[in-house]
């Protein structure tokens, strides 16, 4: 799951608030270095986003390729910023929890600003908490989405993960009771509910200004904590099959999707970030991790030809980066999906290749950009922040829903090696291109018609089986401002 709020949790949702605006000329201070090299850059960050932090309300500028990616940046640098209320809890750690939402039945969810209980609740954990001890994260999660299987470390460790929405998606969730599962209906797959949300209510949508994360964390090693190379929090595990029982450990971040809904992006933006030391490309797989130290989820003294991205129960997996900045066409492919063997596919198209080699671009000269202007903050942001890149963005054109492949921009091949380890080239490992949009549709499979677009979101897979709601067949009436989007 996520990280906490208020002192223990773990996956969020934010509030949404200022408009992406730069300073003006005559308040601007002095450029640092790192403004200077975006000055010269095609794709620039803006000092800004440390400065005076705001989650953007919508893409700025004229919508570029390169204002796309600013978006997903200046969303993380401000979720990373502490909250005002405490300097110790930064603005991700101070969301709602998926656990604090999607109750079972007869529960509510936990109003908004409140820290729910974390299903922590043998003896030792709940002598352990009453101790007070710092924020931590709470995780039962340990299985990717897409194929169900869990990614385990060099260390023999699970990754773990959370899911999260900011207040905006909170208000609409709980109007509209949609952690009630009569009333998210075949939202949550497999289950028809009470109501016809497709017929009834195929407009049902999260508002502009929602925000969902998902982050995925690693246990670390002693020497990895005190490395100071990863964000890092006390933790509570429940590994699976251990009757509820709960451990206790540090984890460092090494994953997040960053999930917005904009006026202008009704299929939203979806962004992902990474820790730079997660693996190597495929294409490289002797190349040292760029932080020193080594791979979070390679190791190269047991890889000898070994099979990378593949899942052994177990064991660990040797994960390797097959696309990099999630470009269609550069890194390594399953058989027969090159350009070269495949000329044909929609990826090898001119114009789309035109478009990834753009993305591409603007994708590393703004991380590395980012990461000069962290470097160069004096302070205003903790330097750790550097040790992270954006790794893959994707949109439509026009906000087109659902997002078929032609209407998709920006990284086509873009997967996380922490979330989306298996399935970085489809479930088949044939598929190119493959990206979040290729889960995160409307199509609502045995049912034949397109969900709402509320259904681009995977939230639902959360709610609680026979937790009621909705017996006269309708969403509430407080839901009515969310259906008619």
């Amino acid at each position: 799951m996520i990280k906490i709020f208020l002192r223990a949790t773990i996956v969020a949702l934010a509030g949404l608030a200022a408009a992406c605006t730069g300073p003006s000329e005559e308040t601007s201070p002095p450029q640092t270095p790192a403004a200077e090299t975006a000055a010269a850059s095609g794709c620039a960050a803006d000092p800004a986003w440390i400065r005076s932090p705001s989650l953007p309300a919508e893409v700025p500028g004229t919508g570029s390729i390169c204002n796309f990616e600013q978006f997903a940046w200046q969303s993380l640098l401000y979720l990373v910023q502490p909250t005002a209320a405490d300097p110790e809890i930064l603005q991700f750690e101070s969301f709602m929890p998926n656990y604090g939402v999607f109750v079972a039945a007869g529960g509510q969810p936990t109003p908004y600003g409140q820290h729910p209980p974390d299903p922590c609740n043998d003896p030792a954990t709940v002598a352990a908490k009453a101790t007070g001890a710092a924020p931590f994260v709470y995780s039962n999660i340990v299985k990717q989405a897409g194929v169900e299987q869990p990614l385990i470390d060099p260390n023999g460790q699970f990754a773990w993960y959370g899911l999260s929405v900011n207040e905006t998606a909170y208000d609409m969730l709980t109007r509209c009771e949609l952690y009630r599962s009569d009333c998210a209906g075949p939202l949550k797959p497999g289950n028809a509910g009470t109501v016809d949300l497709i017929g009834a209510y195929p407009n049902l949508a999260f508002p502009d200004g929602a925000f969902e994360l998902k982050t995925a964390w690693k246990v670390l090693r002693p020497e990895e904590e005190s490395s100071g190379l990863f964000y890092s929090t006390a933790g509570w595990i429940q590994p699976p099959g251990q009757g509820g029982a709960c451990e206790s450990v540090t984890l460092g971040l090494v994953g997040i999707h960053v999930v917005g809904k904009t006026p202008e992006t009704p299929a939203l933006v979806w962004a992902s970030f990474e820790h730079r030391n997660n693996a190597p490309d495929c294409s490289d797989l002797a190349a040292a991790p760029p932080l020193g130290g080594s791979w979070s989820f390679f190791d190269p003294a047991t890889c000898d030809n070994c099979t990378t991205n593949f899942y052994e129960p177990g064991q660990p997996a040797q994960v390797c980066r097959m696309h990099p900045q999630g470009d269609s066409t550069i890194g390594t492919f399953p058989a027969g999906q090159s350009c070269e063997e495949d000329p044909n596919q929609f990826a090898c198209q001119e114009a789309t290749k035109a478009m990834l080699a753009e993305s591409t671009e603007a994708i590393r000269e703004l991380n590395a950009n980012v990461q000069e202007m962290i470097r160069d903050a004096g302070g205003a942001i903790d330097p750790v922040w550097a040790n992270y890149e954006l790794v893959g963005n994707v949109w439509t054109r026009g906000g087109v829903t659902p997002p078929q492949l032609q209407a998709q921009v920006g990284s086509l091949s873009a997967a996380n090696t922490a979330m989306e380890t298996f399935v970085q080239n489809g479930p088949s490992a044939r598929t190119n291109p493959n990206n979040c949009f290729s889960c995160h549709n409307q199509d609502s499979g045995t049912f034949g018609r397109n969900l709402p677009p509320a259904g681009l979101s995977h939230l639902f897979d959360e709610v609680a089986p026979k937790s009621g709601g909705c017996a006269d067949g309708s969403l509430p009436a407080a839901c009515g401002p969310y259906t008619t989007n």
